[in-house]
């Protein structure tokens, strides 16, 4: 089970690796192959992500308070929707495509950088915000906070 604070740190970690794709493509000069190797590491962390966040909010949509389950479920079609988004735009942009229509590619990677960002930001100010008012992603160990464990 994923800590609250990897998920956290996801969460600073997933925009970072998203501006970097942001940094080049603002060049009007094509750079298909690092344009690459930065969609997949993006790729690589958003899938780890996706898959311990989906881990994280199972356990506490049946462990945790009805609100919160409800607000949960809600985010589970977001989730889905930016995942379908997202599996789209990395099926379709390969070396070969970035290279022959650079411009393209610029706008399709503009796209997908705001709606990661977007999500990313509506997460840590709903639902993980949520998850911590119903005490079910402390920051702290039980120990830490003085709690028995």
């Amino acid at each position: 089970m994923p800590s609250f604070i990897e998920l956290l740190k996801d969460h600073a970690l997933i925009p970072a690796v998203a501006s970097g794709l942001s940094t080049l493509t603002h060049s009007p000069d094509p750079q298909p192959r690092a344009a690459v190797e930065t969609l997949r590491r993006l790729a690589r962390l958003l899938e780890a992500h996706w898959r311990a966040e989906a881990e994280f909010l199972d356990q506490d949509r049946d462990n945790g308070d009805h609100e919160f389950a409800a607000l949960a479920a809600t985010w589970d079609e977001h989730f889905r929707v930016l995942v379908a988004q997202w599996e789209a735009y990395a099926l379709q942009w390969d070396e070969v495509a970035i290279e022959r229509d650079w411009p393209a590619f610029r706008a399709a990677s503009a796209d997908m950088i705001a709606r990661i960002h977007a999500q990313v930001a509506a997460e840590n100010q709903s639902l993980y915000a949520a998850a911590q008012r119903y005490g079910l992603a402390p920051l702290l160990p039980g120990d830490a906070r003085g709690e028995p464990c």
